[in-house]
């Protein structure tokens, strides 16, 4: 921290004794101020000619509203960039020289902090319009979701990577289309799973060999979903539409076997509650001491958990979908929080 300022009277005594030929050691002692402000004084004044120091800059200015709309607007065009880009960018709009810690104290008092992005399905005008009909739809249903078979493929990793991105939002932007990571469905993964459930029951969980095409569908529904699903004859099957949920082959083969489907839209993961099972099995396994080293290891832990799944946790999951249609119709159908 810098010290007090010397009043003009002593840098003039200063001055005046160093040109009366006094050494500055005893101009320090006879003013009682240190030899390095004596020296600092003295050069100054060799540089100068004048004992009058350069202004201080002092403490950054206050923003007046339009700084304020000015730093807003900068944030919101570089949400992804560091501080220091955006203090970089703040000093070269406004013509100032703020510290990146000065940036970040009127970025918090606006109310932007940086946080962790969330990562959310590309959506486009067209898919959010649709998204936002099919939920206006079923706005009402209760007792219709007790009939939905809600199924989906998973895949499971030995290791996740943390991947995390952050960005610059306030508290109320996490789900804004420029505040999340978007993500692309199955990005990599040791193992993948079949699997379905229903208000009544879990239902069968199928490991699949590499990646599904029509032909490993249609033999996981009619091995598995299909002496399953028996026992529910009102059941509706959800499917994503994923190619080889909606080939020809695949809708060909659920209409022959007379197996109702529900209508669906894309890139709605936040509407199916299997996504939310997935979650909850993912977290099982991983909380299992020791984890699983090995892909068999794993599909064997994977396995269990999914049997030990309660029936509170299928129907508790089934009752959150009207909260999921609403939060989507409040969005207009953009991303929500599930």
């Amino acid at each position: 921290m810098r010290g007090k300022e010397l009043t003009s009277e002593q840098r003039e005594r200063i001055i005046g004794a160093y040109l009366s030929g006094i050494k500055q050691n005893v101009i320090s002692t006879q003013l009682n101020i240190p030899t390095s402000t004596i020296n600092d004084t003295i050069k100054r004044y060799k540089k100068t000619h004048t004992t009058t120091p350069k202004k201080r800059p002092g403490r950054p200015k206050t923003f007046t509203q339009r700084d304020t709309r000015a730093l807003q607007r900068i944030i919101r065009s570089n949400r992804f960039a560091s501080l220091s880009v955006l203090t970089s960018k703040v000093n070269s709009t406004l013509g100032t020289t703020l510290h990146n810690d000065t940036v970040r104290k009127y970025l918090h008092n606006e109310g932007f902090g940086s946080y962790a992005t969330k990562k959310k399905p590309l959506l486009t005008e067209k898919q959010q319009a649709k998204r936002l009909r099919w939920c206006k739809q079923k706005r009402n249903w209760v007792e219709e979701w007790k009939r939905i078979v809600w199924s989906d493929e998973s895949r499971f990793c030995l290791f996740k990577s943390d991947g995390r991105t952050r960005v610059w939002r306030n508290t109320e932007e996490a789900y804004r289309k420029d505040c999340i990571q978007h993500t692309v469905k199955f990005g990599g993964g040791s193992v993948m799973f079949w699997g379905c459930f229903s208000w009544d029951g879990i239902g069968p969980l199928v490991l699949v060999d590499g990646n599904m095409n029509s032909d490993d569908y249609v033999n996981v529904l009619a091995n598995n979903f299909i002496p399953w699903v028996r026992n529910y004859p009102d059941a509706i099957l959800q499917q994503d539409g994923a190619p080889c949920h909606t080939s020809a082959y695949s809708l060909w083969w659920l209409s022959t076997h007379n197996v109702r489907t529900l209508d669906w839209v894309a890139q709605s993961p936040d509407i199916n509650p299997i996504e939310n099972l997935w979650n909850h099995l993912d977290y099982q396994v991983r909380r299992r001491t020791p984890l699983p080293q090995t892909k068999e290891e794993l599909v064997s832990a994977i396995q269990e958990e999914w049997s030990r799944i309660s029936i509170d946790v299928l129907q508790r999951l089934v009752l959150s979908l009207p909260h999921h249609t609403n939060a989507i119709i409040k969005a207009k159908g953009g991303p929500t929080k599930y």
